[in-house]
């Protein structure tokens, strides 16, 4: 028995309608959870998400009080693992680098790039990280949040409006440079310390690369990062090198100069 024409055009318009039903659907679904969907592709499992763009003005003196808690670079080491769980497996060789002055932050950067794009070599597996986070795409959420609160932007208010990406803000909080300065200090001296975790976790001392050609000695590094590497290298947490130039290259000795005894320049 053959279906008569009104039948079969029946059950066209109900395969039309429901496959529109379970389009409208699928899209709801989409708008719904989409967001929350790209979230967890963007950022590794317990890693909370941090707005990149909005600015926040917390308390300086709460901030100094957070960063300057001991716990504050156990907390910075569990973020950078969740993200590379091998800086704290055995037997990783990790590399951390450090910059300061002008024209310094690109070849920290370009270093960090070449170590970890040919990551493993010689039988051993090498990651390098910085104070930003554990390369040059995925920051520390501790990290963004310094930066969202904007603190050397803050000491420069007038009047109590601040100028942030061209837009002005109110700031319930005044800040001195003084207080912006101890700030990014004590985050920096948090993320130096945190090479003894490293080392304690990889089994290996933690080699330390460093471009600070140009840097003034009474400026971050000298008076805080480099005092914290002396110390472990004495240990033999650390091993450090200092660049030459702004063109050194992680894997050619001699561009490098070895140990804290041989710092360009003399810091306090």
């Amino acid at each position: 028995m053959k279906s008569s024409p009104l039948n079969t055009r029946s059950t066209r318009f109900i395969l039309v309608l429901a496959g529109l039903l379970i389009f409208s659907c699928i899209l709801a679904t989409s708008f719904l959870f989409g967001e929350s969907i790209l979230s967890s592709l963007s950022s590794p499992s317990g890693c909370s998400g941090v707005s990149e763009h909005i600015p926040v003005f917390p308390d300086p003196s709460e901030k100094l009080k957070e960063l300057q808690d001991p716990d504050f670079t156990p907390r910075l080491f569990d973020e950078a693992v969740k993200y590379e769980p091998l800086l704290n497996t055995p037997g990783t060789q990790v590399h951390m680098g450090f910059y300061s002055a002008k024209g310094n932050h690109g070849s920290l950067l370009r270093l960090i790039d070449s170590i970890n794009d040919g990551s493993y070599q010689n039988g051993t597996q090498n990651r390098a990280i910085w104070a930003q986070g554990v390369d040059g795409y995925f920051p520390y959420p501790s990290w963004q949040q310094i930066m969202n609160e904007h603190w050397y932007e803050r000491s420069k208010a007038e009047n109590g409006t601040v100028m942030i990406f061209g837009k002005p803000y109110q700031d319930p909080h005044p800040v001195t440079f003084e207080q912006a300065d101890a700030i990014w200090a004590a985050y920096s001296t948090r993320f130096a310390e945190m090479a003894e975790l490293i080392s304690k976790a990889t089994g290996k001392p933690v080699k330390v690369w460093c471009y600070v050609e140009g840097a003034k000695p009474t400026r971050i590094f000298y008076n805080y990062e480099f005092q914290v590497l002396k110390k472990l290298e004495e240990k033999g947490i650390v091993e450090v090198y200092f660049a030459k130039t702004q063109q050194s290259e992680w894997d050619n000795p001699a561009d490098w100069m070895n140990g804290t005894v041989n710092v360009p320049i003399h810091a306090p």
